[in-house]
């Protein structure tokens, strides 16, 4: 009986974790691309320009790149948030969406507007505390398991 009540418990505190929002502020000063104007190369995206500049914003927001050191000849890139980071590069992967519209799952406008979406969020999510949310990252394996998570479970605050 005691084993019983134990897995159940277990099961219910499991269910609360994958029901959970996250919650986070809406920025829209995060979602500036003025920035790209100093950038004269921006790689091209099979979805077009819009989501080609949003991967620039995000590796520009992501990334940085450490410079030389006497005992260093090169620089070292550096990724901050790791988990966000590399959730998010399954889905701008043009693997991951041109796999969905051949399969007929999403037309190229709704992927289009979908990746935007998760781009952005991802912008605006920055400078916030993610370290739960981050935890949830590091456990998907999938672009669909992503874009659960970030359709789904981020509600976004507007104050």
């Amino acid at each position: 009986m005691k084993k019983i009540i134990f897995v159940l418990i277990i099961s219910f505190i499991s269910f609360q974790g994958k029901s959970q929002k996250f919650e986070f502020d809406f920025m829209s000063s995060s979602l500036d691309e003025t920035i790209l104007k100093d950038h004269q190369y921006i790689k091209a995206h099979f979805l077009g320009n819009d989501v080609a500049k949003k991967v620039k914003l995000i590796d520009l927001a992501y990334k940085w790149e450490d410079p030389p050191t006497p005992t260093r000849s090169t620089p070292l890139i550096k990724i901050e948030k790791q988990p966000i980071y590399f959730a998010l590069k399954k889905v701008i992967s043009p693997k991951y969406y041109k796999k969905k519209i051949k399969a007929n799952a999403i037309t190229k406008d709704q992927a289009i507007e979908q990746i935007i979406e998760i781009l952005d969020i991802a912008l605006m999510i920055r400078y916030q505390d993610t370290d739960e949310f981050e935890n949830v990252l590091r456990n998907l394996e999938t672009g669909d398991e992503v874009v659960d998570v970030f359709k789904n479970k981020i509600e976004l605050l507007y104050f």
